[in-house]
C-alpha cells in the first residue's frame, strides 16, 4: 500500500495538545479555586516539575489560559494569575447574558424544542433551588444555581452557544470563590430568578423570561461589583 502524502492528509497526527490540556485543567482549577491567587507569579519550570510534564505544553497552557482571561503574559516577568476587577466582571456577565437571551429565543421559538425531559430538570432543579435556600451552608444554593444556568444553555443543543456558556462558568466560580460572596436573600433570590424563570419557560412566555433573565444576571454582576468596590450590595456581602 502506497504511504499517504503527510501534507494531503486530512487528519494531523497527535501531538503534545493531550499534556497541554491536562496542564492548562490543573492550572485553571487551582486558579478557579485561589490556590493561584491574582498576581502569582506561574514560573514555568515550577510547573513542569509539579505537573510531571515537559516544558512545551507548559508554555502552551499558559498561553492557553491567557486567551481565556486567567494569566496574564507579561514582557519580562512571565505569566501572572489575572486580577479579578470590574471590567473582567461585566465582561463575563455581559457575554452570559447575552447567550443566555440566544438560548432563549432558539427555546421558544418553536412549541417542542424546549422537550418534556429538558423542562422536567428544570423544575427539579428550581425546586431544589427553594429547598437549598434554608439550608445554614450555601453550597448547594450556589452549584444547583450553576446547574440551572446550565441546563436551559444545554437544552437548546446549540454547541457553539454551549462551550462558551460553558468556559465561562469557571469564571463565575473564581469571583465567588476570590470575594468571598456571602448571599444573604437565597430564598428571594431562588423565587425571582428561578422559580419564576422555570415557570415562564413552562408557559412559553419569551418576553418574561427574558426579563428575567437580564434581572438574574445584572444582579449577580452587581453584587460581585460592590464587592470589588467595598459597598453595600442587596443580597450579598463578603463573608468574613
Amino acid at each position: 500500500m502506497a504511504k499517504s502524502n503527510s501534507k494531503n492528509a486530512p487528519l494531523a497526527p497527535m501531538t503534545n495538545m493531550e499534556s497541554t490540556e491536562f496542564a492548562a485543567e490543573q492550572i485553571r482549577r487551582a486558579i478557579i479555586s485561589g490556590r493561584f491567587k491574582p498576581g502569582d507569579r506561574l514560573i514555568e519550570q515550577q510547573l513542569t516539575d509539579m505537573l510531571d510534564v515537559s516544558r512545551h505544553p507548559v508554555r502552551e497552557a499558559l498561553r492557553l489560559l491567557a486567551r481565556e482571561g486567567f494569566v496574564e503574559l507579561r514582557r519580562n516577568k512571565g505569566a501572572l494569575v489575572s486580577d479579578v476587577d470590574a471590567a473582567s466582571v461585566i465582561e463575563v456577565y455581559n457575554i452570559r447574558m447575552a447567550l443566555g437571551k440566544i438560548a432563549l429565543d432558539y427555546l421558544l421559538a418553536e412549541e417542542g424544542r424546549l422537550s418534556a425531559t429538558d423542562l422536567k430538570k428544570l423544575e427539579k432543579l428550581a425546586t431544589n433551588a427553594v429547598r437549598f435556600a434554608d439550608l445554614e451552608n450555601q453550597t448547594e444554593t450556589v452549584q444547583n444555581d450553576l446547574e440551572f444556568q446550565q441546563a436551559i444553555i444545554e437544552a437548546t443543543e446549540l454547541q457553539r452557544t454551549i462551550r462558551y456558556f460553558s468556559e465561562l462558568t469557571g469564571d463565575v466560580r473564581r469571583f465567588n470563590n476570590l470575594l468571598k460572596v456571602k448571599y444573604t436573600d437565597r430564598k428571594g433570590d431562588a423565587e425571582r430568578y428561578v422559580m419564576k424563570l422555570y415557570e415562564a419557560l413552562r408557559d412559553r412566555n419569551l418576553a418574561e423570561a427574558q426579563v428575567i433573565w437580564q434581572a438574574k444576571f445584572s444582579k449577580a454582576a452587581e453584587r460581585y461589583l460592590s464587592l470589588i468596590a467595598h459597598t453595600r450590595s442587596d443580597g450579598a456581602e463578603q463573608q468574613s
